[in-house]
C-alpha cells in the first residue's frame, strides 16, 4: 500500500507540474465584503446541486461570499488561498489537484459532495492512485449512491468521513390548479378508479386505450383522463373512442366526467395540475413508443401524489427516472401489454399508495439532501475565523 501511495504522489506531482506549466488562467476576483469566503468548484454533472446548495447556504449565512472557481493552476490556487477561504467545497466528480493540494497544505477544510465515483477510481492506474491521494485530505465525502460509497472506501477514504446522501434532485413547485374546480371534479368522481395518460403521442394512443379496457375489466367504473400531446387530436380521438363503444367527454366542450363517462379527453397540456391531483395513477406518454421529446417531467405527478407508470424510453429525464426507479417509486413496463397489466393491477389502493408515497419522497428529497451537504460546510465556516 505504501508503494501505491508513493505512485499516487508521483501522479499528483505530474499533475501539479502540468498545472504549473499551463497556469495561464488568472486568479478569480475575490468578492467584496467582510463575510467568510467559500470557493466552490462545480463539475458539469453538479449544476443543479450548486444552484440549490448556494441558495440554502445564503439563507443560512447571508454574509457568505460564494465564489465559483474553475480548475485553477498552482499559481492561481495559491493566490486564492491567500485570501483566506473558510472552506473549499467541491461539487461533483472532478477532483481539481491544484485547488485540493493548496487547500490541504494551508489547512483549509475541504468538503466533497454530490460525488459520483467510478469503479476504476479504486484501481491501480496512475490516474486512480492520484485520485486516491486527492481524496485523502477531505473532511467530508458525500456521495450520491451505494456504488460510489463502496468505491470511496476502496480508495482509502476514512469511513467516518464518508456519507451517502443520494443525489440532489431538482425541486419543482407543484403545478397549480383551481381548488374549486378540483373539489367539483372530485365530487363527480365519488371514489371511481381514475387514471391519467399524460402527453400521449399518436403512436401510443391505442396502447393507452387497450390499457383502459383492461382497467374496465377490473373495475367497470374506471375513468381515463386522456391528454393527447397534440390538442388537434382531441376531436378525431373522441370519434374513434366512441366508435369502440366507450362513452367520451371533452373538456374543450365543458363536458363533465359523469357516471356514464369512461374517457375524459382533456384539452391538451393545460390544467395538468388538476388532472395529476384527480388521478391516483399517471402514465407519462412518450416513454413507450420512443419519442419522449415532449414527455412531461416525472416529478410533476410525483409531487402531487400520483403513482407513476412509464415505458423504457426515459432519455429526456434519465437522472430523475433513475432516482424514482431506485426508490421503488415508479412502475416501468416494456410494451403495450405491460402497460395494460400495470394499469389493471394498480386499481388496488394499497399498491397505488406505496408507489405514490415513494415518488413524493423522491420528488421533494432535494431539500433534505441539500441540507445534508450544507451542514459540514456551515460547520467548517462556523469554526473558521471571519
Amino acid at each position: 500500500m505504501k508503494g501505491g501511495w508513493g505512485i499516487g504522489r508521483l501522479g499528483l506531482w505530474l499533475q501539479d507540474r502540468r498545472a504549473g506549466v499551463q497556469d495561464s488562467a488568472p486568479a478569480p476576483q475575490i468578492p467584496q465584503g467582510n463575510g467568510p469566503l467559500l470557493p466552490v468548484h462545480v463539475s458539469p454533472d453538479a449544476r443543479v446541486a450548486f444552484t440549490q446548495v448556494q441558495r440554502r447556504l445564503m439563507r443560512a449565512r447571508p454574509d457568505l461570499r460564494i465564489l465559483e472557481v474553475p480548475d485553477l493552476g498552482l499559481q492561481a490556487a495559491e493566490t486564492l488561498a491567500k485570501a483566506g477561504p473558510a472552506a473549499l467545497l467541491l461539487l461533483g466528480s472532478e477532483l481539481p489537484p491544484a485547488l485540493i493540494g493548496t487547500a490541504s497544505r494551508r489547512g483549509i477544510p475541504i468538503i466533497l459532495a454530490e460525488a459520483r465515483l467510478a469503479p476504476e477510481d479504486a484501481g491501480w492506474t496512475l490516474r486512480a492512485l492520484a485520485r486516491r491521494e486527492l481524496l485523502r485530505p477531505m473532511r467530508a465525502v458525500l456521495v450520491t449512491d451505494p456504488a460510489s460509497y463502496a468505491t470511496a472506501l476502496r480508495m482509502g477514504a476514512d469511513r467516518k468521513r464518508v456519507t451517502m446522501t443520494g443525489p440532489v434532485a431538482e425541486i419543482r413547485d407543484p403545478l397549480p390548479c383551481s381548488e374549486a374546480e378540483r373539489s367539483i371534479m372530485a365530487q363527480l368522481l365519488r371514489g371511481r378508479h381514475a387514471w391519467l395518460a399524460a402527453s400521449v403521442p399518436p403512436d401510443e394512443e391505442q396502447a393507452v386505450l387497450a390499457a383502459h379496457h383492461a382497467a374496465l375489466a377490473q373495475s367497470h367504473r374506471a375513468l381515463l383522463f386522456l391528454t393527447p400531446r397534440d390538442p388537434g387530436r382531441i376531436d378525431p380521438l373522441a370519434e374513434q373512442i366512441e366508435a369502440s363503444g366507450l362513452v367520451v367527454a371533452r373538456r374543450s366542450l365543458d363536458e363533465d366526467p359523469t357516471d356514464e363517462v369512461q374517457v375524459m379527453l382533456t384539452d391538451g397540456p393545460t390544467e395538468m395540475g388538476l388532472w395529476y391531483r384527480l388521478a391516483p395513477v399517471t402514465y407519462l406518454g412518450g416513454t413507450l413508443g420512443g419519442d419522449d421529446s415532449a414527455a412531461r417531467h416525472p416529478f410533476e405527478p410525483a409531487a402531487l401524489g400520483s403513482a407513476i407508470v412509464h415505458g423504457p424510453r426515459t432519455d429526456r429525464f434519465a437522472t430523475e427516472w433513475q432516482q424514482l426507479g431506485g426508490a421503488g417509486a415508479a412502475r416501468q413496463v416494456a410494451d403495450a401489454e405491460g402497460l395494460a397489466n400495470a394499469i389493471a393491477e394498480l386499481s388496488q389502493p394499497d399498491l397505488i399508495a406505496t408507489l405514490a408515497s415513494n415518488a413524493w419522497t423522491i420528488s421533494t428529497g432535494g431539500a433534505d439532501v441539500t441540507m445534508r451537504i450544507c451542514a459540514p460546510v456551515l460547520d467548517a465556516i462556523g469554526k473558521a475565523r471571519t
